[in-house]
C-alpha cells in the first residue's frame, strides 16, 4: 500500500468516528430535552392540582366562615331574653309604676287590712285574686318580692301582737304572700321584706301598703 493511500485511509475514519460522535452528541441532547420537557409537564400539573386544591380550601374556608357567623348570630338571638308585656298600668286594679327596671304594684293597706292587724278583708282578697290572675298571664314564672311598710306612728295597742312597725309590715306582706300562693303563685317565687316607717310617702295612708315588686330579671 502506498503512503498516500494509507493516508487517504486514514482521513476517512477520523471523519467517520466524527460522524459517529457527531450522531451521538446529538442523540443525547434530544433525550435531555425530552425529559426537561416531561418533567416540565410533569410539574404544571402538579402546580394545577395544588391551585384546584386550594380553591377548593378557600371556598370551604368561606362557607365555614359563613355557618359561624351564622351560628353566633343564631346564638345571640336564643340568648335574649324573651320580650316581657308592656308595662301596666294597673294590675288587679291597683296602680303599677316601673322602679329601677322592676314593676312596682303599689297595693294600699287600707284597703287590704283593718287598723293595727295582718289578716286579710274578704273584698281584698277579691283584688288579689285578678292580681295573681294577671301576674301568671303577663310574668309566668318571675319571682315577686312582697315589701311591707307602715306609717310613723309607734305601735300602741297591738304591741302584744307586733313589736314594731317593722313585724306589722312583714306580717301584712307576708300575709299577701300566703293569699297569692293558693292562687298559684310558687312558693319558691316570692321573697319578703319589711321596711316599716322608714320609706314613708306623701301622708299616712299613702305611707300605709305592700309593694309587690316584679322581679323581671329573675
Amino acid at each position: 500500500m502506498t503512503h498516500r493511500r494509507m493516508l487517504w485511509m486514514s482521513a476517512v475514519c477520523l471523519g467517520s468516528a466524527g460522524f459517529l460522535m457527531l450522531g451521538g452528541c446529538d442523540n443525547n441532547s434530544q433525550n435531555r430535552e425530552a425529559l426537561l420537557a416531561e418533567e416540565a409537564s410533569t410539574l404544571r400539573l402538579e402546580l394545577d392540582k395544588q391551585k384546584t386544591q386550594n380553591r377548593t380550601l378557600t371556598s370551604e374556608n368561606q362557607k365555614l366562615n359563613l355557618r359561624n357567623q351564622q351560628l353566633e348570630s343564631d346564638l345571640a338571638s336564643n340568648s335574649k331574653p324573651a320580650p316581657l308585656a308592656a308595662t301596666p298600668r294597673t294590675i288587679g286594679g291597683f296602680d303599677v309604676e316601673m322602679r329601677n327596671g322592676e314593676i312596682v304594684v303599689n297595693l294600699p293597706s287600707d284597703v287590704l287590712f283593718d287598723s293595727g292587724r295582718d289578716s286579710l278583708k274578704s273584698p281584698a282578697k277579691s283584688s288579689l285574686n285578678r292580681v295573681a290572675s294577671e301576674l301568671k298571664a303577663d310574668y309566668p314564672g318571675k319571682s315577686i318580692r312582697l315589701i311591707g311598710f307602715t306609717d310613723t306612728d309607734p305601735i300602741k295597742k297591738s304591741k302584744e301582737r307586733y313589736e314594731t312597725n317593722h313585724h306589722l309590715g312583714f306580717e301584712r306582706a307576708f300575709s299577701v304572700g300566703e293569699y297569692l300562693q293558693t292562687k298559684g303563685i310558687p312558693s319558691s317565687k316570692i321573697s319578703y321584706a319589711s321596711y316599716g316607717p322608714h320609706a314613708p310617702k306623701g301622708n299616712k295612708s299613702q305611707s300605709r301598703r305592700v309593694e309587690l315588686v316584679v322581679l323581671v330579671d329573675q
